[in-house]
């Protein structure tokens, strides 16, 4: 009898842990989730929408990407047009 005895107490002390535990990983969850709504809110906020975000992101970075590159083409044609008239090619 002792020994079924140790064993339920073992068994009540995992199960009160695990429950605690439980609890925990709950409001984790739930701070998380209020956070992603946050997120998602802030980005509605700005006309965007949160499930497009990344395509959003990738759009932009190419359009950026291609301004810096005509920007850099225009620059060394503007050197190269007025290298003659410079005294030295710094």
């Amino acid at each position: 009898m002792l020994d079924i005895d140790s064993r339920l107490k073992k068994a009540l002390t995992l199960r009160d842990r695990l429950s605690k535990e439980a609890q925990r990983i709950q409001g984790r969850k739930e701070a998380a989730d209020k956070a992603l709504a946050d997120v998602e809110e802030e980005i509605r906020s700005k006309n965007l929408h949160p499930d497009t975000l990344q395509h959003t992101l990738d759009t932009l970075g190419s359009a950026y990407e291609a301004a810096v590159t005509s920007f850099e083409s225009a620059v060394a044609e503007a050197q190269t047009a007025l290298s003659p008239y410079l005294e030295n090619d710094a």
